[in-house]
């Protein structure tokens, strides 16, 4: 079925509400087919946005140190030579990966702005733009002084178009704030310019995997945009409830695969932690 942009508006102003501060995790595909495409879908998007300020993550995660990556690996007698050769960050060239189009969008859009997180920054457009998303400090992309922690403050509502919670990037700013055992064993390494230098320094933001994050339950509104299933959220009430689960159980969000490797590093943390 064609919908025509003006629809998707709707559509977004309707799942929007009356929210000043929004964070989008998306998968515009699942809207379905839409005049214009993608570029049709942002400009509703936008439009539906105006006069708030819409934040998208914009992560880079391809900066990290080759030893961490995964799908596709780095073979580890190339990893120095890669770490030699990183580019480094540019906030307004460095694309995100795996963000998403509408992400990629909303980054582009006029008068965006993005931080200066290496790895994990995110962008936003909106009267709030500037005062959310900086600063970000290198050491502490989803903590207590990074742009998750304002969002959580303003009580952002965080609006999952066809996603998941698993695409809910707040939640590790939850596993950071209940400071749980697994952490420092999701630390990475990114390389950055300090005083004219290239240096290497390190960060921590949560588990590299969160396929276990939709085992939380909170309450939220559930709706559509064209064909994609929609779920908005209230930033506090979903830490607050993700932070209640990880007091109960720190192993609360971890996911259940038995491939999955960063999951069972984090659970061998827990034990040894006593938790």
């Amino acid at each position: 079925m064609l919908r025509l942009p003006s629809e998707i508006r709707v559509a977004f102003a309707r799942a929007f509400g009356d929210a000043e501060v929004l964070v989008l995790h998306s998968a515009p595909r699942a809207i379905g087919w839409v005049g214009g495409g993608v570029e049709g879908i942002a400009h509703a998007l936008l439009e539906a946005a105006e006069g708030r300020t819409l934040v998208v993550p914009t992560f880079t995660v391809q900066r990290m140190d080759p030893s961490t990556w995964f799908n596709p690996g780095a073979p580890e007698d190339m990893w120095d030579a890669i770490r030699a050769e990183l580019p480094l960050y540019d906030p307004d060239r460095s694309p995100p990966r795996g963000m998403g189009r509408l992400a990629e969008q909303v980054w582009r859009a006029r008068g965006a702005v993005r931080s200066s997180h290496p790895v994990e920054s995110v962008a936003a457009v909106g009267p709030r733009a500037v005062e959310l998303v900086r600063p970000h400090p290198i050491d502490d992309p989803m903590g207590r002084r990074s742009p998750w922690a304002r969002l959580y403050e303003c009580d952002a509502r965080v609006v999952l178009v066809g996603v998941g919670l698993e695409r809910c990037s707040i939640l590790h700013h939850a596993e950071r704030m209940a400071e749980v055992p697994y952490l420092d064993s999701a630390a990475y390494a990114m390389p950055v310019e300090i005083d004219g230098e290239r240096r290497w320094v390190e960060a921590v933001s949560g588990n590299n995997c969160s396929d276990g994050f939709p085992s939380l339950s909170a309450p939220h509104t559930a709706l559509d945009v064209g064909d994609a299933r929609t779920m908005v959220y209230s930033a506090r009430v979903l830490v607050d409830a993700a932070r209640a689960a990880l007091a109960a159980d720190p192993g609360a969000l971890l996911c259940r695969r038995p491939e999955c490797a960063a999951c069972a590093a984090a659970r061998d943390d827990i034990q040894a932690a006593g938790r």
